[in-house]
This record gives structure tokens, sequence and C-alpha cells, in this order.
């Protein structure tokens, strides 16, 4: 079942994805984009697309790994929380209803999943660099810094650990449960990577001037907490945390982030002409074609010795 799970998160993502496209993204952008090739945007992109999906790709097998290797810890961190906030959360499950429930579980799934991809898509497609290094830096350093918490500071969902609150999102169909315990254990809550994922994008975006998509991502972000909340997953406190640490990855990725920006892009270099992958430039200055790697910034033309500055895209 947890492949079926997959198949309807990815199908509705794309929908999702197609109707943002269509709300949010400036139509002189989509006529501008026309005049670039596939290979083009490979080129530019690849990077950060690798990067993201592989810091993504190693938190789903966390858990996979742990159960075959025995690397579980043999304590529970839950009772800190319970100190801290005892059981306020149950207070978002006072008016529980199927409908709400089967709602907030799409917010949950599929709203988090689209507005992830489809803020890395829109940075990309409207060639705003600089936030989109902001963005993949940020991401990748949410997954970096919370993955010690997941493996070390084990806090049990809510739904499971307190008893006023019902895992309502985990009772709703077998094929929810089996699919997301595949991949968590369900003690991957502190902090919540669901909130501080998102509100990131949303520090990103507000620096650029997709203003309709920045409302969104307000609206969006409140949404996806309280549904994280509602369904019996998360803690206030991971919240807290999730943001604090959001704040904190895009404090450092906006003022630290250009050297390893710089050593990202260095290997990227090494790679592209490891693999042999080559594109022409034009030298401004006597017209001679100067075959280099997408990712070099600059290159000095073999002619007359002029340095031509270079742009992936």
């Amino acid at each position: 079942m947890a492949w079926q799970l997959s198949v309807a998160i990815v199908i509705s993502t794309l929908v999702m994805l197609a109707l943002y496209f269509l709300a949010f993204v400036p139509d002189e952008c989509r006529r501008k984009k026309r005049g670039y090739t596939a290979r083009q945007l490979i080129n530019g992109y690849w990077p950060y697309v690798l990067l993201a999906a592989a810091v993504y790709g190693m938190m789903q097998v966390q858990f996979p790994i742990q159960r075959e290797l025995n690397l579980f810890v043999n304590y529970d961190c839950t009772h800190y929380i319970k100190y801290i906030e005892g059981g306020m959360v149950a207070v978002f499950q006072g008016h529980a209803y199927p409908a709400l429930t089967y709602l907030m579980t799409f917010v949950y799934l599929v709203l988090f999943s689209s507005v992830m991809v489809f803020t890395f898509l829109v940075l990309a497609y409207t060639e705003q660099m600089r936030a989109l290094k902001l963005f993949s830096l940020a991401f990748v350093l949410n997954y970096l810094i919370a993955f010690p918490f997941y493996l070390l500071f084990p806090v049990t969902v809510t739904g499971y650990a307190l008893p006023d609150v019902r895992p309502l999102m985990y009772e709703l169909h077998p094929m929810i449960y089996e699919g997301i315990t595949t991949v968590d254990p369900l003690d991957n809550c502190f902090p919540s990577l669901h909130a501080a994922l998102v509100f990131s994008a949303l520090l990103v975006i507000s620096t650029t001037n997709l203003r309709k998509y920045a409302v969104f991502l307000t609206l969006a972000f409140l949404t996806i907490v309280f549904a994280t909340l509602y369904l019996g997953v998360h803690w206030m406190t991971d919240v807290v945390a999730g943001m604090m640490l959001s704040f904190f990855t895009f404090y450092i990725a906006k003022h630290y982030g250009e050297p390893i920006l710089i050593y990202m892009n260095n290997i990227a270099i090494r790679f592209e002409r490891l693999i042999g992958v080559e594109e022409t430039v034009v030298c401004t200055a006597c017209a001679c074609n100067i075959v280099i790697v997408p990712h070099l910034r600059s290159v000095r033309c073999p002619q007359c010795g002029a340095v031509i500055e270079h742009n992936v895209l």
C-alpha cells in the first residue's frame, strides 16, 4: 500500500503544480522563458536539484537504515516536551470532523510537498538565482540540522503520546499509516520540518517580487501548521523549534552562504569536466567561439586574451 500512497501524492502534487504555475508565474516570465532550451535549464539548475534530492533522500532512508542496522536509541524524550507544554495541543482537536480530517491530511501530504517543489521551480523559472541559491542552501541546512535530533532526540507524535489526542491521520486509512511508517518511526517530531521548510520558503519568497505567491505561502504555512497540530502529529514546541530553525538557516544562508556556494560551484565544474558537459560562448571582443563547462563563471579568450564573464543562464 505504501507505493499507492506515493503515487497518489505524486499525481496530486503535479496537479497542484500546474495550478500554481497558472496562478503565480508572471506572464512576462513565461514569455521570456520560452527562449531557453531544455539543455540550458538542466545545465543551469542540476546542482541545486541534485543537492536537494540527495539530502531529502537521506532523510527518507533514515528509518529503513536504522531498522536494518538496529541503530535505535533506548530512550524517549517525549516527556521533556510534555513537561514544557502539557496537553495544550489537544485544543486543536476540540472540533474534529471527518471532512476536516480528510482536508487536513491533504494539506499535510500534498499541499506541503507541492509548495516545496513549486518554490524551487518558480525561483528557477523566473531566474531569481540569488533567491534560488538562498532557498537551496536553507533547505539543505534545515535537513542537516534536524537530522541529528531525529536520531538522538526521539519525540513521539502527539496522537500516540497524549490520551486526549487522537492520531487522526494515521487512523484515516491503512494505506496512509503504512505509507508513512515505512519511512517514519513516528518519533521524528522535534523540530517540525513541515514548519521549518515552509517558513524558510516564505522567508526567501519575501525577498523576491513574487507577491501573490508570498501571500499564498503565508496562508499555506498557517494551514500546514494547523494540520500538523490537528492531525495528532506535532507538538506546539515542535512548531516553535521549526520556526526558530528556519530563521537560523535563513540567516546563515544569507550572510555566510556565498563561500559555501562558491565551493559547490567548484564541485559542479569538476563534475562537468569529468562527464564532459560543455557549451559554447562567443567572445565579445573577437567573436571567437570558446568551449567551456556550464558553471565556469569566466573564461579568457585563447585568441585575443579578453576575459569573458559567463552566466550559466
